[in-house]
């Protein structure tokens, strides 16, 4: 049989802290070797729909894509292969296939939009955990949509998160944003009204929107040991994070080889003769399994750079299959019955 799972039933079976669980896990396997992750693949549709061609840099004019990304994690029992399409009329329609690695079965099929919220935001925990500096208390965010919420939640799961300074270009949905956070986090959320103010004082930036630009200009980070998550867009020509941040930070990223084919934060500095790509320390798995230290003693910046990987998909996506038939949630389909071939 194999389980179907919808967001509406994926919403209840596992909170925040099990998900900040399932990723450390996953990334832990993989830096211990027990695992593997295959980066994402972009597949470009051209105007006309009817041609394609792939690699991670778009083509001049083309903006719809089919993706996927995938991982093998035999110490959780789990692979599979997340795919999806974007830039096309519906919008972003995202499943994930799952199998179980010791009978080799497709055991679940699940949406992911739901997770992958959550997902995201426990990712960008894992990497605080390991890399923000001890009782980080003031945390700069920029982006107020619905990541952003999210991303809070789990910022306050690891560490003691006291005031919140967060701008986003639309002041009537930050001044909405920060009164419903303050009400569900009971702590000082609080609208600045530039990137500057929220970068002020902080312990922890996070940036979590779409834009093609940097969204604060690191120069007016503040001089003393902070960690960065920059949680957007992961195209090879765009970024978040300028190249002055980049430079004088030591930099974390998801999955190496994944990032060093789409993350504008490193390669707009590379190609700039900014950085090399000696600059970038380790990826997520190697910090958690202990293979390479996160933040040392001398270090002021830490930035964490994440794109979403399949490791941290089927990390979850196993955790949320066994929880699922823990709580007999879901809809079972009888796929792969025996059949007699016959002309």
């Amino acid at each position: 049989m194999v389980l179907l799972l919808r967001n509406h039933e994926i919403r209840g079976l596992m909170g925040l802290p099990e998900y900040i669980d399932a990723v450390e896990q996953g990334y832990r396997e993989v830096g211990l070797g027990h695992g593997v992750g295959f980066p994402r693949e972009n597949l470009w549709i051209r105007g006309d729909a009817k041609s394609a061609t792939g690699g991670g840099h778009r083509p001049a004019g083309v903006k719809a894509s089919f993706k996927f990304k995938a991982a093998l994690l035999p110490g959780l029992g789990g692979a599979g292969v997340q795919a999806y399409t974007a830039g096309l009329p519906k919008g972003l329609e995202t499943f994930l296939f799952l199998f179980d690695t010791q009978t080799g079965g497709l055991v679940a099929i699940m949406e992911v939009l739901y997770y992958d919220w959550l997902k995201t935001a426990a990712t960008s925990a894992v990497a605080t955990r390991y890399l923000a500096p001890d009782d980080s208390r003031i945390v700069g965010l920029i982006g107020t949509g619905r990541h952003a919420r999210s991303q809070l939640h789990a910022l306050a799961a690891v560490q003691p998160i006291q005031r919140v300074q967060a701008y986003s270009r639309n002041a009537q949905k930050r001044t909405h944003f920060c009164q419903k956070l303050s009400d569900e986090l009971g702590i000082d959320v609080i609208p600045v009204e530039s990137p500057a103010e929220a970068l002020r004082d902080a312990d922890i930036v996070t940036t979590i929107t779409t834009s093609a630009e940097p969204v604060f200009d690191g120069k007016d980070l503040p001089e003393k040991p902070l960690h960065i998550n920059a949680m957007g867009a992961h195209y090879p020509w765009v970024r978040e994070i300028d190249s002055h941040t980049v430079r004088n930070s030591r930099v974390i990223v998801d999955q190496m080889e994944q990032a060093f084919q789409e993350h504008g934060e490193i390669l707009i500095p590379m190609d700039e003769g900014v950085i090399d790509r000696d600059h970038i320390v380790a990826d997520l798995a190697a910090i958690v399994s202990a293979q390479t230290i996160g933040r040392v003693p001398d270090t002021d910046w830490t930035l964490f750079l994440s794109g979403g990987t399949g490791i941290e998909d089927i990390a979850v996506a196993t955790r949320l299959y066994e929880k699922a038939c823990e709580k007999n949630v879901g809809t079972e389909f009888p796929f792969n019955q025996p059949y007699e071939f016959e002309f």
